[in-house]
């Protein structure tokens, strides 16, 4: 990159800096009647919801990056019956408060265990895609009193996933840039790299509900610093230490998390197995939803 063009880089990034952060707002529940429930962690709102039997044993499920709850609704159909399953937005996606604080790993972990506390859940079983897989496997390995068994949905957990966009985002200056002019753009074309049948499955409302949530006040200023505080390294030197029994799901198709990272996840793992499906791509709950749900029910009983 020539000085000229690093000089304006960084020009426009202080700018997009201030302004990505002057629009870190609470989100507006009052204005919202589907949010479900809600509570106050350190000043922050925290959206879930919690359906089910509650005398049957809990399961919480956890998105991956730049999703909400909704990723769950079809497998969340399949267990209510049998189980109580809480879903949790994790700060700064869906409709939890978009804040000027901490989105690290650790912090986001704790907001999982805080919403156990708040609900009188001792121990739970953890569903968790994508990234959030990262923090299903911190949540297990440093409360292993609190989880029971794990299932992992086409897992990011390895700093070697992190395509170079995302990885240069880490830089002060030229994230602020990346987020501020880029992210909400193709978004359309990026959900279609994440199924191995697009046209069965990305509809214009699907990519409308993403970039209204990216638009939220502070949304992507939010994304950023999860990008920033996931610290995928530390990670991976710990998952030697994770006890839970751990089920990874992983389709053929996918191109976000390929396949050979979950093949290496499950052989970190001391108590792991690998279920790989046929034609699906990085949702595997959506494009194979049945099977992925019998996976799930059967692993959890």
């Amino acid at each position: 990159m020539s000085r000229l063009l690093l000089a304006l880089v960084l020009t426009l990034s202080l700018g997009l800096s201030g302004c990505l952060r002057r629009q870190v707002a609470p989100y507006d529940y009052a204005a919202d009647p589907h949010a479900h429930s809600t509570f106050e962690l350190d000043g922050t709102m925290i959206h879930y919801a919690d359906q089910g039997r509650r005398d049957a044993p809990p399961v919480v499920m956890i998105h991956g990056f730049g999703s909400s709850i909704r990723v769950w609704n079809e497998l969340t159909i399949g267990l209510t019956d049998d189980r109580r399953v809480v879903r949790v937005d994790l700060p700064g996606f869906g409709r939890s408060s978009r804040y000027e604080d901490d989105y690290s790993r650790a912090r986001l972990s704790e907001v999982v265990l805080a919403l156990m506390d708040h609900l009188a859940i001792e121990r739970a079983d953890l569903v968790a895609h994508s990234m959030g897989s990262a923090i299903a496997l911190s949540v297990a390995g440093s409360n292993p009193d609190r989880v029971g068994r794990v299932v992992l949905a086409a897992p990011w957990t390895y700093e070697d996933q992190v395509p170079w966009g995302l990885r240069d985002a880490r830089r002060p200056g030229v994230g602020e840039f990346i987020f501020g002019v880029w992210y909400l753009e193709h978004l359309d074309w990026r959900f279609r790299l994440s199924f191995a049948d697009p046209d069965a499955w990305v509809t214009e409302g699907m990519v409308q509900r993403a970039r209204d949530d990216l638009t939220q006040p502070g949304g992507r200023y939010a994304a950023l610093q999860v990008v920033r505080g996931t610290d995928l390294e530390t990670l991976e030197a710990m998952l030697g230490s994770v006890e839970a029994p751990v089920l990874v799901v992983q389709c053929d198709a996918d191109v976000v998390s390929r396949p050979e990272y979950a093949r290496r996840l499950a052989s970190s793992l001391a108590h792991a197995e690998l279920e790989e499906l046929t034609g699906c791509g990085h949702f595997p709950m959506i494009e194979r939803s049945d099977r992925f749900a019998a996976l799930v029910q059967g692993w959890l009983q």
